[in-house]
């Protein structure tokens, strides 16, 4: 909604009613374009997951080149800590509405290439619906977070 000259001189009552309603206009037309966005910045105050306090352990695999599966739902992994056989792929998938989250491993790895440290495995954003896989080819705990909400943590241990 645009605010006309004739407007503006109708008096203070009008004018500001107008400049309201604008901004009004455009911080709704922000929210809506901006919704993953915003559900990136979204915090829980505790953490809403019953399983994430728990320690919920996937069977350990006894054969590499496994799949095991963890969910990325409610600001939480879930199972939160599995333990899984050398060689298996673990897939992690949002199953949030609108907000993304990532997979970053705490667990740092030497680039020879670079001479820097960087993470094991980084997802990279995951919109909702997106899924991430990563081999784990070697017998470490490998500890993780959410990029986006600190909260979220989880482990791989690979025996």
């Amino acid at each position: 909604m645009l605010i006309s000259d004739e407007m503006l001189n109708e008096g203070p009552t009008m004018k500001t009613r107008m400049i309201f309603i604008s901004l009004i206009a455009v911080l709704t037309f922000a929210i809506v374009i901006s919704g993953s966005a915003l559900g990136a910045l979204y915090i829980p105050a505790e953490i809403p997951c019953r399983v994430q306090n728990k320690d919920v352990l996937a069977s350990t695999l006894s054969q590499q080149n496994a799949t095991v599966n963890v969910t990325i739902q409610n600001f939480c992994f879930n199972p939160s800590n599995i333990t899984v056989a050398n060689g298996t792929t673990v897939v992690w998938t949002n199953k949030e509405i609108i907000v993304p989250h990532s997979v970053i491993s705490d667990t740092k790895v030497f680039d020879s290439g670079t001479g820097t440290f960087s993470p094991a495995f980084n997802s990279g954003n995951l919109s909702p619906g997106a899924s991430f896989a990563f081999q784990f080819n070697k017998t470490v705990t490998f500890n993780y977070h959410c990029g986006h909400h600190s909260i979220m943590r989880g482990t791989v241990i690979v025996t």
